[in-house]
């Protein structure tokens, strides 16, 4: 039986309606996809401070006061003080021209990187003393090979001899500062000590530069001038 012609018409209409609707491709159905908001970029992380960290505090300033020889000075915050050799350090490789004689009675060692992105790697002050010791012997654990200098300075009205001795392979490794005075047929010395490495480039540091020294000397300095002797 044939298909009335109002049936054929409508059938017609809904094929060509069909064929001529819109269609989605691929990559419009990708793009609608893909049109949500990314999120944001992770900020690259600086391996530089942008300002100075604040100093550790801990453990706070003490004083030292050897009672036996008689000598006082003041610890900085944040610095560890011992007075056993090898706990910290060995006096023996910090201090090479020091006679087997000598007894270290206290090092004082910073507990923190001032510089932490130089090859900074340690400071060290050491108070020893070499009994039955005569003047020019004492003045002489001052000197170094040279071209190294000596010199004489005064702390809190005492004159000490000062020298100094570093050492190292392909950069200045150790630097030690020298500082003799004699009393009472002892000799009494201060080691200011600063460390560091060499091959900053390999290492991924810089090397600390001379302004950041003489900043870590000063530090000594500052325990250095606070020497005090009982009499």
């Amino acid at each position: 039986m044939r298909p009335t012609a109002p049936s054929f018409c409508i059938l017609c209409l809904a094929v060509l309606f069909a064929a001529s609707a819109p269609t989605q491709t691929k990559a419009q159905t990708n793009t609608q996809t893909n049109a949500q908001p990314k999120p944001p970029l992770m900020p690259v992380p600086s391996f530089g401070p942008a300002t100075a960290a604040p100093e550790p505090s801990t453990p706070p300033a003490a004083p030292f006061h050897d009672a036996r020889y008689g000598v006082s000075f003041t610890v900085p915050a944040a610095w560890n003080l011992t007075r056993k050799d090898r706990d910290v350090s060995t006096f023996a490789l910090d201090a090479r021209n020091a006679p087997r004689t000598t007894q270290m009675r206290a090092v004082a060692t910073i507990s923190f990187n001032p510089h932490p992105y130089s090859t900074f790697s340690g400071a060290l002050f050491y108070f020893s003393v070499t009994p039955r010791t005569i003047p020019s012997d004492c003045a002489a654990q001052a000197s170094a090979e040279p071209p190294h200098s000596v010199t004489t300075t005064r702390i809190n009205d005492i004159p000490f001899t000062h020298g100094y001795d570093e050492h190292g392979g392909v950069c200045t490794e150790s630097r030690d500062d020298i500082y003799t005075t004699p009393r009472d047929k002892i000799c009494y010395r201060f080691d200011v000590v600063v460390n560091s490495f060499c091959g900053g480039d390999v290492s991924g540091v810089r090397d600390i530069t001379p302004g950041e020294l003489d900043s870590v000397r000063r530090r000594m300095q500052a325990i250095l001038d606070s020497v005090r002797f009982d009499k």
